[in-house]
């Protein structure tokens, strides 16, 4: 089982169809992004040849001062599109070993979309995105309760306090 969600790692599925990014190739062959995006921009009517290319940015990680890092466009390649890519690469026994892998998770992800278990770890994954965000709910509700008790003390105090203050006011 597991190494069917690896597969979805480097291949995702996105509305029925299989597709992998510019990214997870570049992580998968352990080179820099930038190479890969720059051979797609460089053979991008090859590219289109088979289906529409799409560019997708994705924002900058947050930075400590506000704001956010520098955003990156990305490719996202269906499974033409990511062989002519791997094709226009140069071999080497990491990039064959990474080939071998796409073709490998692009026929898994075929096949678990002919399956029931496709759609069962689609129901998985967004059960537990449903429990992450109840359990960030929960956490911030806990942090909040456990700042209104403290509140709730001093308040209760002050409140006795001003009654005391009160008290003889009401027998005079």
């Amino acid at each position: 089982m597991n190494a069917k969600i690896e597969v979805l790692k480097i291949v995702d599925v996105e509305n029925g169809v299989p597709k992998t990014t510019t990214m997870q190739i570049a992580l998968g062959l352990g080179i820099q992004h930038k190479s890969v995006i720059q051979l797609v921009r460089s053979y991008k009517s090859d590219f289109s040849e088979f289906g529409p290319l799409a560019f997708e940015m994705r924002m900058g990680a947050p930075l400590p001062q506000g704001g956010y890092g520098h955003s990156l466009q990305y490719a996202v390649l269906n499974e033409q599109q990511a062989t002519l890519l791997l094709i226009y690469m140069r071999n080497s026994p990491r990039v064959r070993e990474f080939k071998k892998a796409l073709v490998k998770a692009f026929f898994e992800a075929r096949t678990l979309l002919q399956t029931d278990y496709f759609a069962l770890i689609q129901q998985r994954e967004a059960l537990n995105a449903k429990l992450e965000c109840e359990k960030d709910i929960a956490s911030a509700c806990g942090r909040g309760l456990a700042g209104w008790k403290k509140q709730r003390d001093c308040l209760t105090t002050a409140i006795a306090n001003v009654d005391r203050q009160i008290q003889p006011c009401l027998f005079e």
